[in-house]
């Protein structure tokens, strides 16, 4: 009976071997698969961080467009507001230059 203990002890060592040989195996296996996925996680970063350096260039850019539209409209409206005010200043212009006018008739006569 003896014998039975050796021959399960041999059998639990080789079971440890073979477990441990198929942990190296997996192991080798999985490297190549792991350092593919790095590089293209790398690669993703590379281009997220592409795209929001591109993303802050274009919030620069759409600020200005921004500025230039505020101050284009600006410009729109001081003209519109100066034209709105050309009647008034031409019935001011025509009062105070017909009012010589009418006062020299007057002197005159």
């Amino acid at each position: 009976m003896e014998w039975i203990g050796w021959i399960s002890l041999a059998i639990f060592v080789a079971a440890l071997i073979y477990l441990a040989v198929a942990a190296v195996k997996a192991f080798k296996s999985i490297k190549p698969k792991v350092d593919h996925l790095k590089a293209a996680q790398q690669r993703i970063q590379t281009e997220t961080d592409k795209i929001k350096g591109e993303t802050d260039e274009l919030k620069v850019h759409q600020e200005h467009i921004m500025a230039d539209v505020d101050h284009a409209k600006q410009a729109v409206t001081l003209t519109v507001n100066e034209a709105k005010q050309i009647p008034q200043n031409a019935k001011f212009f025509a009062k105070t230059a017909a009012d010589p006018i009418k006062n020299k008739k007057t002197a005159k006569a």
